[in-house]
């Protein structure tokens, strides 16, 4: 058929080429719109209507934050976070709540938790006939046991002289045919009955190792049954029939110890380790492997004063071997001096030339040194970095010094020259351990200002579990409160403030918090990635009931964590935060996510909270009660189906019992 062109018509193979610009045209066009609006990638979750200390730089605050694959994508106010939100985000209104990075521990022996787990604990006793009686129940409960491990009985010297007995002897009459070994609270001493002695081969002819003491009996010299340090220590420890945890123990404990951290709000920590162990290292690695790790965890092997730099080789094998995700071994622990004694544990000279020879093959050394009045083993362990810096040249090897109670006035700009991090324990400033240390000498006790005024970056931490109080210090608001304080959590009013013996070294709110945040990020070389708020860094959040910044001072230990992320999961939530809407969020996500099988199990679900959401409008508390417990009984139903994911269900069933008990 012949097509017919007619005057002021476009020819049709013209027209169809200019069809085709436009629509190519109009398409690209769109496509630029539509990249424009969608400029923005969406967010996984929101935050908004917050009051955000980012602890930036420049101590920024915001309003409102966005995540995106467990890292921060956008920190400002609610207007700009609005361009960052889907179908599928999921937001989290604040209503004026503070919100902040995720805390770091800079001093914590998270694994030691293995001792509440499986010792007997003789910290709830006060007499002698309590305390016997807690180790034959212990005993007729766990017949068969090789040995009897347990905590406390810190005063059993006391308990011994006024009985006329050897502390062994008070063990004897409970336990006498296996050994029984108990830790002090502080871990620098362990009390033993004559069985641990014998199965040691101590007696009165045993020297005392290098940095440890054998107690003996002034007349006899025989051993009495206490042992400081770890070198005394490791004589008995290393003899009983099982002289560590096992791996599968210390899992148990690292995933325990997980659900209290994320209650406190800790999400990064550095673990000195008191021991050698692989065991502990081999529990890290099947955790990290598996995806169980939920705090990102620095590890300090233990460094044997008796050793040297014989053992460095060692140490590098154990370094190469267990590296991790979320877990990174790269760090020497030493003990410069003990508890109690005015005894240095390493020979100076020993201590220099290992910290030189460790710094050369690129460990980051963590010194222990306490002190006392006119005692500074803090200086010893400043000689030997200095020497190390000398022979190897400076780099940035960020090397530690913890709990430091005593330092001298000219040592505190060597830290600065040195490049060396304090790591105290603030919430130990409020003790009476030094109560009897009054006038100038004061001065030199438990330095915090004096570091944050010579611009040095404090990272602050709890040692747990070395007190009796040993859950309360681990929270960093109770050090924040006190490192603002240096008095008594528990006793202190408003009205006491000016009671502190030497003021000079109160820290403020700002300063305490930078050295649970960021300090503490940078000890352990993570400050591009945690620390603060701020876009490209990890998703390591806490939510506060209250800000911190409008509280008295007196009252910040009490405030309490809402909800804490770890790599933007959610890995606690308070009850308080809990409510079906909340939930509702948690469905539409995991159905986003495709942990449903099938849309009518979500329906029935979302309908199910639905109706919880009302009876909450109501108030109406027995109501929600029974609806989420029906609730509870469609997961089950929905899981027995398989329509449902193991993450989803465990996640739901999690939050639904929050709420019932939320509302009971």
């Amino acid at each position: 058929m012949k097509l017919i062109q007619r005057r002021g018509l476009i020819p049709i193979k013209k027209y169809l080429s200019l069809l085709l610009i436009v629509l190519l045209f109009n398409s690209a066009f769109t496509g630029i719109t539509l990249a424009k609006k969608n400029l923005n990638p969406v967010a996984d979750l929101i935050f908004k209507n917050g009051d955000v200390f980012t602890v930036d730089k420049d101590r920024s605050w915001a309003e409102a934050v966005a995540v995106k694959d467990g890292k921060i994508l956008y920190v400002g106010d609610n207007g700009g976070v609005a361009a960052f939100k889907g179908a599928g985000t999921r937001v989290i209104d604040l209503k004026g709540k503070m919100l902040m990075p995720g805390f770091i521990d800079s001093h914590n022996h998270a694994y030691l938790m293995a001792e509440s787990l499986f010792w007997l604990s003789l910290n709830p006793y006060s007499t002698v006939e309590e305390r016997q009686l807690a180790i034959k129940d212990y005993l007729k409960e766990n017949p068969g046991i090789k040995q009897l491990r347990g905590v406390g009985w810190d005063e059993i010297r006391r308990d011994s002289e006024a009985r006329g007995l050897a502390p062994k002897e008070l063990f004897d009459q409970v336990v006498p045919d296996i050994p029984a070994v108990f830790i002090t609270n502080d871990h620098h001493s362990i009390l033993v009955n004559s069985k641990a002695l014998e199965v040691a081969g101590i007696d009165k002819n045993t020297p005392d190792p290098q940095g440890g003491t054998i107690e003996r009996d002034p007349t006899t010299g025989e051993p009495t049954g206490i042992l400081h340090e770890f070198s005394a220590q490791n004589l008995v420890i290393n003899a009983l029939p099982q002289p560590d945890f096992t791996v599968e123990q210390y899992k148990e404990t690292i995933l325990t110890w997980q659900g209290i951290a994320a209650e406190d709000g800790i999400t990064s920590t550095f673990v000195p380790v008191h021991y050698p162990t692989e065991n502990l290292l081999k529990a890290f690695e099947d955790l990290d492997n598996t995806g169980k790790l939920t705090v990102r965890y620095d590890l300090g092997l233990w460094a044997d004063e008796n050793k040297g730099t014989e053992q460095i080789g060692r140490l590098k094998e154990l370094r190469d071997n267990y590296q991790g995700k979320s877990y990174k071994v790269d760090t020497i622990k030493i003990f410069s001096d003990g508890v109690g004694e005015h005894k240095l544990v390493w020979d100076q000279d020993v201590l220099e030339k290992t910290v030189a020879a460790l710094d050369k093959e690129g460990f980051r050394v963590y010194i222990h040194a306490i002190g006392d009045q006119g005692f500074y083993p803090s200086h010893n362990a400043l000689d030997a970095f200095e020497y190390a810096a000398e022979v190897n040249g400076k780099r940035d090897s960020r090397h530690v010094i913890t709990h430091i109670d005593w330092v001298m006035e000219e040592d505190v700009a060597r830290f600065k020259d040195l490049g060396v991090i304090p790591a105290p324990q603030p919430a130990w400033f409020g003790k009476d351990w030094y109560s009897d240390v009054g006038g100038e000498h004061l001065k030199n006790l438990n330095r915090l200002n004096s570091y944050f005024e010579a611009g040095i970056p404090v990272a602050s931490s709890s040692d747990f579990p070395s007190t009796d109080t040993f859950k309360r210090d681990m929270y960093p608001l109770t050090g924040i409160e006190v490192g603002i304080t240096r008095l008594d959590p528990d006793t202190t009013a408003e009205t006491d403030l000016d009671k502190v013996a030497w003021p000079k070294e109160k820290a403020t709110l700002e300063e305490m918090i930078t050295s649970y945040t960021f300090n503490g990020a940078n000890l352990i070389f993570q400050e591009d990635e945690r620390g603060s708020i701020e876009v490209g860094k990890k998703a390591d959040l806490v939510v506060f009931d209250k800000n911190l910044f409008e509280i008295p001072v007196t009252t910040i230990g009490e405030a309490k964590v809402l909800l804490t992320m770890f790599e933007g999961k959610e890995v606690f939530l308070h009850p308080t935060f809990i409510n079906a809407s909340y939930i509702k969020t948690l469905v539409e996500q995991f159905e986003v996510d495709g942990e449903f099988a099938n849309l009518g199990a979500v329906r029935s679900i979302l309908a199910h909270l639905d109706t919880v959401v009302r009876f909450e409008k109501q108030e109406a508390a027995d109501r929600v009660i029974k609806h989420m417990q029906s609730f509870n009984q469609l997961l089950d139903n929905h899981k027995k189906e398989g329509v449902i994911s193991e993450e989803a269900y465990n996640t739901l069933k999690t939050h639904t019992d929050s709420l019932i008990k939320k509302w009971q």
